[in-house]
């Protein structure tokens, strides 16, 4: 059985860009704090801090020739690379010095697309062609990597290579090209996918240098990991919250004074045990069809039926070392079951990671999770 255990020590490597080849280590005496988090469809970031004192004068020059975007910080766990992503600041004062960096998703947002966005054809051998949002997703991301206007070499971050991707059974059409069908969206990639991919469904996340480009997972899906009150250090609460909940999400892009022209996409099934209950979302993109706001609609249902119960640890509390669930099974959107005996409401039930926070310094290491409600699978069908 998976166990967390305890890290008997950190080390930290600052690689040159692309993760691959060492410039600089400072010895492990030498580093007095670590922290790094993974995150769901966001940027984590990580530091280090380092003793001067104890860096010795030849690591100390080597620090001071630390550039944001020329290095990658990489952080390991014991032997286990646990996190890597560009360095973006440095900041050096009379006794430590402090590098901070973020995951690579960093370089999606830092990344303008140049190629054309429209993805309308049902031929299989057309490169640009409807399918899962994650497949259209890694197109975007390949084609301006690999041959965009303006780079500066092939796939320069050195991202490609670690994409791993988990489909979504329903297949996505999704263009924005102007009126004229011909025109390029001149916006960062990751904009792109915040904006546009994640509201049809699309999930990423990062584990070591890996981008991994999934789908909510639900109850269909297997576990990670079961857990009992006992996997966690410090106290936790569980909360029933309605504010989210919905039997239908409705989405539109009716305006409140001009209705006219409008469509609207509607997800869900009507609950006996709720009633209707209806979730609004309105959006103000442009072009959209019926089918694009029902793929909106159908992403945004994920977690509202039941009405989400969601478990909550305080700052400073996290996982027990004994708990049964490793490092590398802490991947932000997987299921994670947890039952709560002996508390009122009686919790059983799957969730959803959404976030890794670990900090390790003079007490030891703290591994704060957090946990989101996961939905049953949806099963109707587009408009």
């Amino acid at each position: 059985m998976a166990v967390l255990g305890c890290a008997q020590e950190y080390r930290a490597v600052i690689h040159w860009r692309g993760g691959s080849l060492p410039f600089t280590s400072p010895g492990v005496s030498a580093l007095t704090a670590v922290s790094w988090n993974r995150t769901l469809s966001d940027t984590s970031e990580a530091s280090i801090t380092i003793a001067k004192g104890s860096a010795g004068a030849e690591c100390c020059a080597q620090l001071g020739k630390v550039e944001p975007f020329a290095h990658d910080l990489s952080i390991y766990r014991d032997s286990e690379l646990v996190w890597q992503g560009p360095v973006f600041r440095v900041t050096e004062n009379r006794t430590r010095f402090v590098v901070e960096a973020r995951d690579v998703t960093e370089w999606l947002a830092r990344t303008v697309n140049t190629t054309l966005l429209r993805y309308v054809s049902t031929n299989p051998a057309d490169p640009k062609r409807q399918g899962p949002v994650q497949e259209i997703a890694e197109s975007i991301i390949r084609e301006n990597l690999l041959g965009g206007l303006f780079a500066s070499g092939p796939d320069w971050p050195r991202m490609v290579d670690y994409i791993v991707r988990q489909d979504d059974t329903v297949t996505a059409r999704y263009e924005k090209d102007g009126s004229l069908d011909n025109e390029i969206w001149i916006v960062p990639i990751l904009r792109i996918l915040d904006e546009e991919l994640v509201p049809r469904g699309l999930e990423y996340t990062t584990v070591g240098r890996a981008l991994v480009l999934g789908r909510p997972q639900t109850t269909a899906d297997p576990a990670q990991a079961r857990l009992t009150l006992d996997a966690f250090a410090g106290d936790v609460e569980i909360v029933r919250d309605g504010t989210n909940a919905a039997s239908l999400v409705w989405v539109t892009n009716q305006e409140d004074q001009d209705i006219s022209g409008s469509q609207y996409g509607v997800s869900g099934v009507v609950s006996a045990y709720y009633g209707r209950l209806d979730y609004l979302i309105r959006t103000t993109a442009e072009g959209l069809t019926a089918y694009d706001l029902w793929q909106i609609a159908r992403g945004s249902y994920t977690g509202r039926n039941p009405v989400p119960t969601s478990l909550r640890i305080p700052d400073g509390a996290g996982l027990a070392a004994t708990a049964p669930v490793s490092m590398r099974q802490l991947v932000p959107g997987v299921r994670i079951d947890v039952a709560a005996t002996g508390m009122c409401m009686g919790l059983s039930q799957p969730y959803r990671l959404s976030d890794v926070d670990v900090d390790w310094g003079d007490n030891g290491e703290n591994v704060g999770v957090s946990l989101i409600p996961l939905g049953d699978p949806f099963v109707g069908d587009p408009p």
